[in-house]
């Protein structure tokens, strides 16, 4: 069999060129740097690798305006078979919600996929949002939080962190995965993978891909609204403790127990100095 393979992927501003559009409360993105959002390149190098263990075939996709495409010739260099980018006027400013419902779209305009990879979160936003919603969308499992996974007979195996417990699930695909940054290393692009990702032709999904209900519209109905923007300086209040090292340490658990910092283990703390050797 050949895996179907989508991994989600976004462009967003880099970090040096994070600006917000005031009067309307969106980011800008047109005219600064862009690149792939950080945590989606681990979404992106287990899809490929996942293709070579598995025979599998990865398709990028990504919603965004039309030089978002930039960052699927990216994906392509990296080793991705294949790139989709959704664009349209009626798509922009959609919220997450919004922005679940025209993937659903795709998905359903598609019909078979077998897995789909997405970061964490994006760095314009960091919502997270996305992957559940998407996997209530789709009626798809979704598993988050993994660091071992296998394929077998069209079931994945795999183990996740849940809090200070590891889990071993095992579902049938199709699946929705959820990849934690630093989750594995990123591969670089090499120069003929750059040459042949411009060679390809990314197709294009747009309102009249998918003969769109009208709620898909990111403009008018996406529920979120930005109301107010403004610049937030946080402050901190500094207090030099002097004395003795015993008095110091009495003097913040004093000043912790004011702000209720110990909280249930107040009655556990206890002072003492330890002398020690510092060894090499």
């Amino acid at each position: 069999m050949t895996l179907k393979i989508f991994v989600l992927i976004k462009q967003v501003p880099s970090y040096q060129n994070l600006e917000i559009d005031k009067s309307k409360g969106t980011i800008i993105r047109e005219g600064v740097d862009n690149i792939i959002n950080p945590d989606d390149l681990y979404a992106l190098e287990l899809g490929i690798n996942l293709k070579e263990r598995f025979n599998g075939f990865v398709t990028v996709m990504t919603m965004g305006p039309p030089q978002a495409e930039f960052a699927l010739r990216e994906s392509l260099a990296m080793g991705a078979d294949n790139a989709i980018l959704i664009s349209d006027k009626r798509f922009a400013n959609s919220d997450t919600l919004q922005t679940t419902l025209i993937l659903k779209e795709a998905f359903r305009f598609i019909k078979e996929f077998d897995i789909i990879i997405c970061g964490c979160q994006t760095s314009d936003s960091s919502t997270g949002q996305v992957p559940f919603q998407l996997s209530q969308a789709l009626d798809i499992p979704l598993i988050t939080d993994i660091f071992t996974m296998d394929i077998e007979n069209k079931v994945i195996k795999c183990n996740r962190n849940f809090g200070h417990e590891s889990q071993k699930i095992e579902v049938e695909l199709p699946v929705l995965l959820r990849i934690l940054t630093h989750f594995n290393n990123p591969r670089f692009n090499s120069l003929s993978g750059i040459r042949e990702a411009f060679e390809k032709k990314i197709e294009i999904f747009d309102f009249n891909t998918f003969g769109c209900p009208e709620y898909i519209d990111g403009t008018n109905n996406s529920p979120t609204r930005v109301v107010k923007i403004e610049k937030v300086n946080l402050e901190r209040k500094n207090r030099i403790i002097k004395g003795s090292l015993n008095a110091k340490i009495e003097k913040i658990i004093h000043i912790m127990k004011e702000h209720g910092i110990n909280g249930k283990y107040q009655h556990n703390i206890k002072t003492k100095v330890v002398n020690y050797k510092r060894t090499r």
